[in-house]
């Protein structure tokens, strides 16, 4: 099985002469220690470990060697309480020397590889450059089977999981008999990370082009109290049906902003969307958007300007992540997991509804009519010229677009002068299909897994002092851990561990963060320096990744990010819905022979899908016709794949 591994891994252009002494640089006070002597030792409390670490902190410029940066100096002098777990004195504790290996900027995956293939790997491995799956890498004998250790001196890293059973089989593996194993440790994001793309829309249009509708959601009422929206809707429907159960007078008959002095943090203005609030919620809202963007691209004679329209999507017509697809229901328009079945969303109920949706805003010429000649764009960058001339009313993109950053690049003077990008979440259907693909939260969108990377022992620390290592490593799924190792050292910190070099002396730190409380009794934790010094990553120890990565809706903290209010709404809106739908985390868990399968399976209907759902938008090609062109690929077969995962995960003991 290893010669296996060592053949495959040789085979992707590796030379064996590549060994660790392209390791020079960085890491150059720990790899002298123990890394190279077969992981045995005469002592077998022996407490020294070098760890394999990847991520880069611009340490050129604040120290030469890993172990010098305060979280490695700070973790050496403490003492590790293996009984009760945490922090101890010398007396009740035991103190770990942990070194590590740094490799050359730009090397990292050959060195990983080279690593493995000669058998030169120390006693910790970050597995971000792994080829293969922590329990391929113990099949081969490489990693330890880890869960006698995780088990009796983990208590806060089981505690996670249970408190968050989706990432639980994401990160364990299941045996026949449904038996737990831990082959890795992974870190985890407390919450949802902020996003670094989502929504897009010009405020500005909508201020100056919109309508305000005669009536809008009421939300004091007690119908909407309960049930989250009006009897009927849309607006239009309910005055057909003359039922107003739930929709209120509109008070406001005119749009204004005002943009302050400041216009990313002072920003101001009355619009409220026909839903009844501040921020667009429905695809009825979106629709009544799409009418003012018609409008301010007609003024500014643009009508026959094909990088001109409302909004657009992938060229192949939906995304197969999720986001707008799975408005209508859920779904993904490919493989889609929910309520912890696997199934393939592409023929059913809840994607035709939206492709009868895209079908509308196609007809209505809300919808790029050029959308399916644009396979080279990326998601977040479809027809970035367009945009950045500001000829688009919405799109995916960048928080670098929001407030004004796109005025400089308009083309209309007007534009140049207020043009205004604020963020929205993903629409609820109020409009289309059946009562099933209404009202229903999307749960599937293009959102970072809260499981982050994986820590793997190998088999070098089998006679180390392994409950030392483990009672370490649980401490860093603690809030005290997490703030630690993600941020840096607080005042009380510093005050108990002697730095040699010191850089909070050196750059005049007195702490790296401080803690509060809001008034709904969270703690809110506000680091000292701005995320945009890059100081703030050298005082901290995140090149270790382990623990938590806090986030601003963390379930331990809520970490404040000194992001402006136009910025902050959009992290808001992008994070209203949680990704529980797509299957990527899963399809990371097959084995080498049923990813082969699997992915011939999946390309085979995103070739099928992107050659023909364009069509069905376009109104050339009916559902039905559609769905035939399946009958030749083994759907069935993908499903079978991907739901034995989450059935071993159901049935962990």
């Amino acid at each position: 099985m290893k010669n296996k591994a060592v053949k495959r891994i040789l085979t992707v252009g590796l030379a064996v002469a590549m060994t660790l002494t392209m390791l020079a640089g960085c890491g150059g006070k720990g790899d002298s220690g123990d890394a190279g002597d077969g992981g045995k030792s005469e002592n077998p409390k022996d407490a020294s470990f070098t760890w394999w670490i990847y991520k880069t902190d611009g340490e050129g410029q604040y120290y030469e060697d890993y172990v010098d940066s305060p979280i490695p100096q700070f973790i050496n002098q403490q003492y590790w309480d293996v009984e009760n777990g945490g922090i101890a004195t010398a007396e009740t504790g035991s103190q770990l020397k942990l070194s590590y290996l740094v490799p050359i900027t730009g090397s990292e995956q050959d060195n990983f590889n080279t690593m493995l293939s000669t058998g030169e790997y120390p006693e910790l491995l970050d597995l971000v450059s792994s080829p293969e799956s922590p329990q391929a890498l113990y099949d081969e004998g490489i990693l330890m089977d880890i869960t006698e250790y995780v088990e009796k001196y983990m208590p806060n890293y089981l505690a996670f999981l249970d408190a968050n059973p989706e990432l639980k089989p994401l990160v364990q593996v299941a045996d026949d008999e449904g038996n737990v194993h831990y082959y890795a440790i992974y870190a985890f994001m407390d919450g949802v990370e902020d996003p670094w793309q989502g929504t897009c829309y010009r405020r500005d249009w909508v201020v100056k082009y919109a309508e305000p509708t005669e009536y809008v959601w009421d939300w004091e009422s007690d119908y909407v109290a309960e049930n989250g929206h009006p009897e009927v809707t849309p607006l239009a429907q309910a005055i057909k049906e003359n039922n107003m159960e739930g929709w209120k007078k509109n008070e406001v008959t005119a749009f204004s902003a005002d943009y302050g002095d400041d216009p990313a943090n002072t920003y101001t203005d009355n619009v409220i969307f026909p839903s009844g609030t501040s921020d667009p919620i429905t695809i009825s809202d979106w629709e009544w958007m799409f009418e003012a963007f018609d409008k301010a691209i007609e003024e500014r004679g643009w009508s026959n300007d094909s990088n001109a329209y409302g909004t657009t999507v992938q060229y192949y017509g939906y995304n197969g992540l999720g986001d707008v697809t799975s408005s209508f229901g859920g779904g993904t328009g490919s493989y889609y997991l929910k309520d912890g079945e696997i199934s393939y969303d592409g023929i059913s109920e809840n994607f035709k509804t939206y492709l009868e949706c895209m079908q509308v805003w196609y007809e209505n010429g809300w919808l790029d009519s050029q959308f399916y000649t644009r396979s080279n764009d990326i998601f977040f960058q479809i027809n970035s010229a367009g945009v950045n001339q500001g000829k688009v009313g919405m799109w995916d993109g960048l928080v670098s677009t929001l407030g004004t950053a796109i005025r400089t690049s308009c083309q209309d003077p007007s534009d140049q002068a207020d043009a205004y990008v604020m963020g929205a979440a993903l629409p609820i259907n109020d409009m289309y299909g059946g009562d099933a693909q209404k009202f229903v939260e999307p749960d599937a969108l293009y959102q970072s897994s809260r499981k982050g990377a994986a820590l793997g022992i190998t088999t070098k620390a089998k006679d180390k002092d392994l409950p030392t290592l483990f009672t370490f490593l649980d401490w860093a799924y603690t809030l005290k851990g997490s703030e630690t190792i993600r941020i840096g050292l607080d005042e009380e910190q510093l005050s108990s561990v002697t730095l040699n070099p010191d850089l909070y002396a050196e750059y005049e730190i007195a702490t790296a963060y401080t803690e509060g409380m809001d008034e709904d009794g969270n703690i809110v934790i506000t680091p000292t320096l701005d995320s945009s010094n890059s100081l703030i990553t050298a005082l901290a120890g995140i090149r270790m990744d382990v623990g938590f990565k806090l986030t601003r809706s963390g379930e331990l903290a809520l970490y404040e990010q000194h992001s402006s209010a136009v910025v902050e709404n959009a992290y808001d809106q992008w994070t209203k819905f949680l990704n529980t739908g797509n299957i990527m985390d899963y399809a990371g868990l097959l084995t080498t022979e049923e990813t082969d399968e699997f992915n011939k399976i999946q390309t085979a209907c995103q070739e099928y899908s992107s050659q023909n759902v364009p069509s069905v938008i376009q109104g050339t090609l009916s559902w039905e016709d559609y769905v035939k062109g399946y009958d030749n690929i083994d759907l069935d077969k993908g499903t079978e794949i991907l739901q034995k995962y989450v059935e071993l995960a159901k049935t962990a003991k």
